[in-house]
Order: structure tokens, then C-alpha cells, then sequence
């Protein structure tokens, strides 16, 4: 894009989910849902079969529930490591539901290259939360996801990207859309991030 909105820290980011929770009221899990459906229609664009990696976090539950969205006949979902319900309740809900709906989330190894071949790639991994290099599975993962064919989308940030100093963090995913929520972080707008994000769309969750 040739002009990006005001980016935003991330404890500017999470102070506005933060605040929508504790003083709108608005339950943390209607915020994911949000985020999912702006992921959907932005996949949507790109393809029509989806290979989703998924991280136990928040991100992680935003792929998760993108997956609802955008059909399970129509998804491959891999799963780093399923979400704890103590750390990461809105993701661990949205792997029970798509437990129970009898989707097949694949758990701990990352799919092919040539998975879904064609197929649009979502990078669900790893959010703005994200402080320490990645290595072992999780930079397979990332490394995984960079070699894939297909056109390659991130939710809200790409995984491995500081989300307010834009340092590469061992290894960063490079999208061609990056689904950003609210605003920009500041790590996106460096010159390293710019490259990273692809083309940027910004989405909000349903704020008054």
C-alpha cells in the first residue's frame, strides 16, 4: 500500500481488546469470531482450497475459527500444538468445536510442500505476542509455510515478525496478504516488515 493507517504497539493492541472485553462487555470469543470472518473473505479472494497452520494461541484460534468460515470440505488444518484452555481459552473453544464437528485438525507435523498444491496457505502460527526467536518444529513450521506454492496469507501479523520492532525473529513467514486487526503494528512498518506483510488489509473486529 502506498499510504498504511497509524500503526499501533502491541500493548496498544491489546489494551483496545482489553478494553472492548472489560468495558463493552463484548466477550472475548465474539472478538475472535470477528477476526475469523475478516480472515475468510480475505482468503477468499485468493483461492478456493485452504492448507491453515494453526499455533495454540489466540492466532492459532483465529485459523481455527477461519476454518468454519471458509468450509471444512474446503480446509487442511495443522495444528503445532493444541491449545491449552488455561492459557488460551477462545482457541481451545475453537478446537472443541471443531472437534466436535468431526473436522480432521492434524496435530504436530506440519503438512507437504505440495499440500492442497494451488491451495491459498494461512499462516495461523504465531501473533504479536511473540518475544524469542523460533526455532526446532515451530521454525520447520514457519519454513514449511515459505516454501509451500500457492498465494499466502497471514492473520494479523506474520509469524516471526515483532510486532513493534520489526526484527526477524530467527525466521519470519513472508505473505503476499497479511489481515491485520484495528491497526498496523509498528514492526510492520519497517522496512523488513513491509516486505514480510505483502499486501495489507486491515480489519476491524466489530468495535462500536
Amino acid at each position: 500500500m502506498s499510504a498504511w493507517p497509524d500503526a499501533i504497539t502491541v500493548a496498544q493492541a491489546r489494551a483496545i481488546d482489553r478494553d472492548a472485553a472489560e468495558r463493552l462487555g463484548m466477550p472475548t470469543a465474539l472478538l475472535m469470531e470477528n477476526a475469523a470472518r475478516s480472515v475468510a473473505e480475505a482468503a477468499r479472494g485468493l483461492g478456493s482450497r485452504f492448507v491453515i497452520l494453526c499455533g495454540a494461541g489466540n492466532n492459532g484460534g483465529d485459523g481455527l475459527a477461519a476454518a468454519r468460515h471458509l468450509g471444512l470440505e474446503r480446509c487442511a488444518i495443522y495444528l503445532l500444538n493444541a491449545p491449552d484452555p488455561a492459557r488460551a481459552p477462545d482457541a481451545a473453544l475453537q478446537h472443541a468445536v471443531l472437534a466436535r464437528a468431526g473436522a480432521d485438525v492434524r496435530l504436530g507435523a506440519p503438512p507437504a510442500t505440495d499440500a492442497g498444491d494451488g491451495a491459498v496457505w494461512i499462516d495461523a502460527l504465531f501473533g504479536t505476542g511473540l518475544g524469542r526467536a523460533l526455532e526446532g518444529e515451530a521454525r520447520r513450521w514457519v519454513d514449511r509455510f515459505n516454501a509451500a506454492t500457492g498465494p499466502k496469507l497471514s492473520v494479523d501479523i506474520p509469524s516471526g515478525l515483532h510486532g513493534d520492532t520489526g526484527e526477524v525473529l530467527g525466521v519470519a513467514c513472508k505473505a503476499d496478504v497479511t489481515v491485520t486487526f484495528v491497526a498496523p503494528k509498528l514492526g510492520m512498518t519497517t522496512a523488513a516488515g513491509r516486505d514480510l506483510v505483502g499486501r495489507l488489509v486491515v480489519a476491524g473486529l466489530g468495535l462500536p
